[in-house]
């Protein structure tokens, strides 16, 4: 890059009508593992995102990204007459994913171009690896390969110039059920759920006229 590319700017960057384009890499944390599995694990992604307004956007993905889920819950049947105990479920899932989120996001200024927001979206997934182990005979291993799940996040932006951008944020996918238990108070769903930290940054094309 050139020293104009990269050099700071004092100027205030307003990025409405910017596509800005880049990558990220991080660390993700599974937070759906109870059975003591280990639950970090790297991942990355690239990024288009667009400013439609100063301080809103739209941003979309593909990312990379390792989940799973495992569960265990007894038997809790006494044996008497009167029982209001339930049988035993238990699994564990080992998986992977490229998720494509779409989110919204709004933008606030802290201080010159350092600013935060905070996004709101849903991200389609696609398994490249499905791997059920240690299931109860009680329990389906199924489960569909592809399908849909919420994510929401914050994070921080630094505008280095009109150009070029750096973020870091933080960012949550709650997706698919991959088991459940019955019990006296009704059935309790196993749902695969992420904790991602994601750094990354991002380049406008459009040169100044």
């Amino acid at each position: 890059m050139s020293n104009k590319i990269i050099s700071q700017t004092k100027e205030i960057i307003n990025p409405k009508g910017m596509w800005f384009f880049g990558a990220e890499i991080g660390m993700n944390k599974i937070s759906s593992f109870s059975n003591g599995e280990s639950k970090s694990s790297f991942q990355c992604g690239i990024l288009s995102e667009y400013y439609f307004a100063r301080y809103w956007s739209l941003s979309g993905r593909i990312k990379y990204f390792e989940t799973g889920v495992s569960f265990y819950k007894p038997n809790t049947h006494s044996g008497s007459w009167f029982d209001l105990g339930s049988d035993e479920y238990f699994g564990s899932f080992n998986g992977a994913v490229i998720s494509i989120p779409l989110d919204v996001k709004w933008n606030f200024r802290i201080f010159k171009n350092l600013g935060g927001n905070l996004k709101l979206g849903y991200a389609y997934n696609i398994e490249t690896k499905s791997n059920y182990s240690n299931y109860s005979e009680n329990l389906k291993t199924d489960y569909s390969k592809q399908y849909g799940s919420v994510n929401a996040g914050f994070g921080f932006n630094y505008f280095i110039n009109k150009n070029i951008a750096i973020y870091l944020d933080a960012e949550f996918y709650s997706g698919t059920t991959k088991g459940y238990s019955d019990g006296l108070l009704g059935r309790n769903s196993y749902n695969t759920e992420n904790n991602l930290i994601n750094f990354g940054i991002k380049y406008n094309f459009k040169k100044d006229k």
